[in-house]
C-alpha cells in the first residue's frame, strides 16, 4: 500500500533478506517475529532517539531510565507480509531536513528551518522546539547540531546516516571508537548493562578510497588521495 509521503521507493517482493535479518531471533516465537538477528540497531543509535519530552537522553533533563523490555507483536494486518512492499528511497521528511539544514547554512535564523524541523516532530509525537518544555535552538551552530541529531533518528536505516557522518566531516567521531550493545550474555537484569562489542577505527584518510596502485603508477600526474 502506497505512503502519500514517498516520493521515491523501490518494490519489494515480500520480506527481503534484509528485512529478516534485522529481525530479531526470538526462539520458540512464530515465524513472523523470529527473524535471524544478523543485522540490529546499536545502542549508539538506540540513544539518539529523542526522549518523550522531547531531549536527547543526554540532556540532564531528560528523565532517561536505563530499563527496558521487549514486545513480541506480530503485525495486526497482511501488509507486513505480502508483496510489493516499497523500499524508501526518498520521501517527504528528508526533503523537509534537507531543505531545512541548506537553509540554516544559507540563511541563519531564517524560521522556516524550524517550522519544517518541528513539522517532523510533531508527526512524530515529539515535543516541538519553541514549546513550553523545549526552547528553540540558539544559533546556526546549536540548530547545526539540532538538525544532525534529528536526521540521525528520523532517517534511521534509511541509507543517510553513512553519507551524513561523512559530508559533514563528523565521522571521526561519530563512526570511530567502541560500538554498544546490550549484555547479551547476561540474564535480567545484567542484559540491560550497556556494553561495548567492537571497536572501529575511522581516520581522515577513510573519507576517500585509496586510488589503485596500478592507476597512480602508470600516470605520473596522478595524486594518491590523502593519507593512502
Amino acid at each position: 500500500r502506497f505512503n502519500n509521503e514517498i516520493i521515491m521507493s523501490r518494490i519489494e517482493s515480500s520480506i527481503g533478506s534484509r528485512q529478516y535479518e534485522m529481525t530479531p531471533y526470538h526462539n520458540g516465537k512464530n515465524s513472523e517475529v523470529r527473524g535471524s538477528a544478523g543485522l540490529g540497531a546499536t545502542q549508539n543509535q538506540v540513544d539518539a532517539f529523542f526522549m518523550a519530552n522531547g531531549r536527547s537522553i543526554d540532556d540532564p533533563a531528560s528523565g532517561y531510565v536505563a530499563t527496558g523490555t521487549t514486545s513480541y507483536k506480530a503485525p495486526g494486518s497482511p501488509i507486513a507480509t505480502d508483496t510489493y512492499n516499497h523500499c524508501i528511497l526518498y520521501r517527504v521528511g528528508n526533503l523537509f531536513l534537507d531543505y531545512a539544514e541548506a537553509l540554516n547554512e544559507s540563511t541563519p535564523g531564517d524560521p522556516d528551518v524550524i517550522t519544517y524541523i518541528n513539522l517532523i516532530r510533531e508527526r512524530a509525537g515529539v515535543p516541538t522546539y519553541g514549546s513550553a518544555s523545549l526552547p528553540v535552538p540558539a544559533g546556526q551552530a546549536a540548530m547545526r547540531i539540532a538538525i544532525q541529531k534529528e536526521r540521525r533518528s528520523e532517517l534511521a536505516f534509511e541509507n543517510v546516516r553513512y553519507f551524513d557522518t561523512r559530508r559533514w566531516k563528523i565521522a571521526e567521531t561519530t563512526d570511530n571508537g567502541p560500538i554498544y550493545g546490550l549484555n547479551i550474555t547476561q540474564n535480567l537484569p545484567g542484559f540491560f548493562t550497556k556494553t561495548a562489542f567492537e571497536s572501529r577505527i575511522f581516520t581522515k584518510r577513510h573519507y576517500l578510497f585509496p586510488i589503485p596502485s596500478k592507476d597512480v603508477n602508470a600516470d605520473d600526474l596522478m595524486v594518491q588521495n590523502p593519507g593512502w
